[in-house]
């Protein structure tokens, strides 16, 4: 593990401090680790959604690719 050396606002030591007791983590290290994990993979998930994006403006769903789905979805009359 590397060790890193960060600035923190007081009034958000203060929170992580809280948060720590309420969530019995070992300490700052853990939260931080954690934070940084849901950071990555909150930053992931974004890039994976604008490919998303980007590929449905190159190539827009057309209403008739969803016909036979929408035909079994109909009520009998």
């Amino acid at each position: 593990m590397k060790t890193l050396s960060i600035t923190v606002d007081d009034y958000l030591v203060k929170d992580l401090d809280q948060s720590i007791r309420e969530n019995a983590l070992s300490g700052r290290s853990e939260a931080i680790r954690e934070a940084i994990k849901y950071w990555l993979a909150r930053r992931m998930l974004r890039k994976k959604i604008q490919k998303e994006i980007e590929g449905y403006k190159k190539k827009p769903v057309k209403n008739e690719e969803f016909e036979i789905f929408n035909k079994t979805q109909e009520w009998p009359e």
